[in-house]
């Protein structure tokens, strides 16, 4: 204290007070530091008073919303109170520059207080870009809200390793370093947990599944609503009441069936198919035409299509003493035309989705003729019994337009083709 530089303005100022020398070199240093703190603080207000009032004023002028935020959550407030303590930590050994032995605790004190005003306002900024990303249009059904926990939690998880560095006077980079080498062998432990947690936050972000969704997953033989989403499996009771746990890694990693579209649309989708015998299948000629329009269902499809035919036909002058010559309808065809009239007319199924009756590819069986729709309900017994009910009409309709429907022989069938009675 004794070696303070005599022409020291403070120390010149009180040399004339009587103290002795001891009390006039701690006064000096304590003058000193409250005159850095006054200064500091004075800076601060004014900071405060003006630049935050022309930011507010600004804001209010702006038709951006993303200054709003800002401003909401005192992200300007927060960066401008780290000036003062930059300010002091600056200035810390000007004021003790004789006194050096307490210059590295009091930076030590100020880096950690440092620290925190930089988490703080991270953190800020983190909320306040939040609000703005939530309020987009392509980021509203997204879990944004997870995505700034993970940030704030990185962001104090770094900080927390700042402090360190200050206090123990090491560099950040050799606290990650060691940090990564512990890292490896914590991984290689809890592997499973480490890879539930990353997959459950996966199924979390990219909304995967929700509790209460109905899931089918084929690979362990699931069918039924999830009950729970744990860290590290996923629970499912399934339709026969049993309870199945899957791997949350299984939801990120492999395929499976989410069935929550079909709930929200309130639709679900009816795909199935006849198969009919090709043997079955012929052109139709007038008496069959004349049989087929009595039915109404087609009468007004067998108008137009005889009219547009025959318009066909007489342009290009096809000889109709051959039925493969030119174009000419067939009972299959009616029979889709009719599918198509029935589904359009039933109540129970949904006019405003895809609805359609198409042939598939010919297999060794027959030509599959697939009925595509959606049933106006997503009640399982509901649903079934109005695909039953369907299937039940088409399948008696099909003789009623000379097609024949295939199935596989039966023992009977067999023997009464191999020992017809006499």
């Amino acid at each position: 204290m004794e070696h303070i530089n005599p022409g020291h303005w403070t120390r010149s100022l009180l040399a004339g007070s009587g103290l002795n020398d001891w009390w006039i070199s701690s006064l000096t240093i304590l003058i000193d530091l409250a005159v850095l703190i006054a200064a500091s603080l004075l800076a601060d207000f004014i900071t405060r008073r003006i630049v935050i009032g022309l930011i507010h004023r600004a804001v209010k002028r702006s038709k951006a919303t993303w200054d709003d935020h800002f401003f909401k959550e005192k992200v300007f407030q927060a960066l401008v109170h780290i000036m003062p303590t930059l300010i002091i930590r600056g200035f810390l050994p000007v004021v003790f520059e004789d006194v050096p032995g307490l210059i590295v605790p009091l930076q030590t004190i100020l880096s950690i207080f440092l620290v925190y005003q930089v988490v703080i306002l991270i953190n800020r900024a983190a909320r306040a870009g939040s609000h703005i990303v939530e309020e987009l249009d392509a980021f509203k059904d997204k879990p944004v809200r997870t995505v700034l926990s993970v940030v704030q939690f990185l962001t104090w998880f770094i900080g927390v390793l700042a402090v360190v560095s200050a206090l123990t006077h090491t560099p950040l980079a050799s606290i990650l370093g060691a940090l990564a080498g512990a890292t490896a062998i914590f991984i290689l432990i809890f592997q499973d947990a480490i890879n539930g947690l990353l997959a459950n936050f996966q199924i979390v972000l990219y909304d995967l599944i929700k509790k209460g969704d109905w899931i089918t997953f084929d690979k362990f033989g699931v069918d039924g609503d999830v009950v729970s989403i744990d860290l590290t499996t996923v629970k499912i009771k399934n339709f026969d009441n049993t309870i199945s746990s899957v791997p949350a890694k299984a939801f990120v990693t492999d395929s499976f069936i989410n069935w929550r579209g079909m709930r929200l649309a309130q639709v679900r989708r009816i795909k199935r198919n006849l198969v009919i015998d090709l043997e079955s299948v012929a052109f139709v000629n007038d008496e069959v035409l004349a049989e087929f329009k009595k039915i109404e269902r087609v009468r007004p499809y067998l108008t137009a299509r005889e009219r547009e035919i025959s318009a066909h036909n007489a342009e290009f002058g096809v000889d109709k003493s051959h039925p493969v010559n030119g174009r000419h309808m067939t009972n299959l065809g009616v029979f889709r035309a009719y599918a198509l009239a029935y589904l359009e007319e039933h109540p129970s199924i949904s006019n405003v989705h895809t609805l359609m009756v198409r042939q598939l590819p010919v297999t060794g069986q027959g030509i599959p003729l697939e009925v595509y729709c959606f049933a106006n309900t997503i009640i399982w017994p509901e649903y079934e019994s109005i695909a039953s009910d369907l299937f039940d009409h088409l399948i008696a309709a099909a003789p009623s337009f000379g097609l024949n429907l295939f199935q596989a022989p039966t023992a009977a069938s067999v023997r009464g083709g191999a020992l017809p009675l006499e």
